[in-house]
């Protein structure tokens, strides 16, 4: 899993240089309308591989795995970690507003069930190593092993029994030790001034924010929702409703990039109050259109960081 994980940022990486940096190269006579086709043609790439190689790799990545271990014994096919890693980073590379942590779980998730299926365990084995693959692709991905373990353990294996415990931790550990070699150390966020309670009249407006932070996720699960929905219902090729989705994730991208992709480094910069309140309250309202044109049409991502990112600039 962690290596997974270090393969995966990698194609990220390269998938996002390629896409609009080679296409900003092709396209010079658009300017910078050129991004209005990165996601279109990233959602087509997207598209034809779903659709004709592993149509489980659509979409967040996590309900996958979950209806994986309590309906299929932990049965992944194996060639879902490959078609999840190459869509993911496409996706997310030519700036589908998703994030890595749910494909990186379900890679993980299908390179553990992918081993137990070739040694032949039992179903119960199986899920365990589901469940260890998951811990380590959040541990690896977000540089937290605790955090790993305690979301394998409550939301994927549903068991937190001694035996289940003790291996997810080794799992978690080993993915990380990987992730440090190779990706560094370093957290996930940059937290560039340390945050105390100056005075217990601060404490109702972290009340409010908690209700407001509800309310809006809350809207945003709803407008996914339809969104998935819509899509589901239109009578349109499969493999071409991502490119519906792209092309207007990119429309919004001409104007707000800062929906595009997983938006750590948008979300580093309202940590650091580098960003205005009109910005901020704009991106509540633009990032989960932008999240729920990219799944809903059929893009492949998780809703993780799009989460981090509308209650960060909250």
């Amino acid at each position: 899993s962690g290596y997974g994980a270090v393969v995966f940022r990698w194609l990220i990486s390269t998938a996002q240089v390629g896409f609009f940096e080679g296409m900003r190269g092709l396209l010079p006579w658009m300017g910078r309308y050129y991004v209005i086709l990165v996601p279109a043609v990233g959602g087509l790439l997207v598209g034809l591989l779903v659709y004709f190689l592993a149509q489980e790799a659509k979409g967040h990545g996590v309900p996958e795995v979950m209806s994986a271990v309590m309906h299929k014994g932990g049965r992944i096919r194996p060639r879902v970690a490959v078609v999840k890693s190459l869509a993911s980073a496409i996706c997310i590379g030519s700036g589908g507003s998703v994030g890595r942590e749910g494909p990186i779980v379900q890679i993980g998730s299908a390179l553990g069930s992918t081993m137990g299926q070739v040694l032949k365990l039992s179903d119960e084995r199986i899920r365990v190593l589901v469940a260890c693959g998951a811990a380590g692709g959040i541990s690896a991905t977000f540089n937290a092993p605790i955090a790993g373990v305690l979301f394998a353990l409550e939301v994927i294996l549903r068991d937190f029994s001694v035996r289940s415990f003790a291996l997810v931790v080794l799992s978690s550990v080993s993915s990380l030790v990987i992730s440090h070699i190779y990706l560094g150390d370093s957290p996930a966020f940059t937290i560039a001034h340390p945050y105390s309670l100056v005075s217990a009249w601060e404490l109702p407006l972290y009340f409010l924010l908690g209700m407001m932070a509800a309310l809006v996720g809350r809207g945003f699960i709803w407008v996914l929702y339809r969104f998935e929905e819509v899509f589901e219902d239109w009578r349109f090729p499969e493999y071409l409703k991502p490119v519906v989705g792209g092309l207007a994730v990119g429309t919004i991208g001409v104007w707000y990039p800062q929906v595009f992709g997983v938006g750590y480094e948008t979300i580093d910069a309202g940590l650091a109050a580098k960003l205005g309140v009109g910005l901020l309250w704009t991106l509540v309202l633009l990032k989960p259109l932008a999240t729920s044109l990219t799944v809903g049409s059929g893009g492949s991502g998780g809703v993780f960081a799009p989460s981090l990112f509308i209650g960060c600039k909250l």
